[in-house]
């Protein structure tokens, strides 16, 4: 009931806003119904807002406290495999390979999508950075 009362009360408002019957003759009725429509609208924003924030620093906590059931470490083969590149593949390729990758799976194209996803999304941004950061140093660039 409190979700259809969330939709049903900006609805009624918008609708004394737009009709001729007023309270009062001037506009302060109406500006005041603006206010609290604005209020009703926004709202929700910036709860969605803090909700992601805290979702954030709870992945930053996981990340720097070895994430719990994390995956195990990467070796080199594993590095070129999740690129999709031979390890005798030049520098431009693995590069490409890289950005091709993250492109897809990075967390801002996902976010639109539910958590479960963007944490997917996450950790495979994750793998995909230790690969080309292990690829660097055996490559030595």
């Amino acid at each position: 009931m409190a979700k259809f009362l969330d939709y049903l009360w900006p609805v009624l408002i918008a609708i004394y806003i737009i009709s001729p019957l007023d309270a009062h003759p001037l506009l302060w009725d109406d500006l005041i119904a603006a206010g609290l429509l604005l209020y009703l609208l926004f709202r929700k924003t910036g709860h969605r807002r803090r909700q992601h924030a805290d979702h954030y620093s709870r992945s930053q906590q996981n990340r720097s406290s070895g994430g719990g059931g994390s995956p195990q470490a990467l070796t080199l083969e594993d590095a070129y495999a999740l690129l999709g590149v031979s390890p005798d593949a030049s520098w431009e390729e693995i590069n490409r390979a890289y950005r091709e990758k993250m492109a897809r799976s990075h967390p801002d194209k996902v976010s639109h999508l539910s958590e479960e996803l963007q944490e997917k999304a996450e950790e495979i941004t994750r793998r995909l950075n230790e690969a080309i950061d292990m690829i660097k140093r055996s490559k030595g660039k």
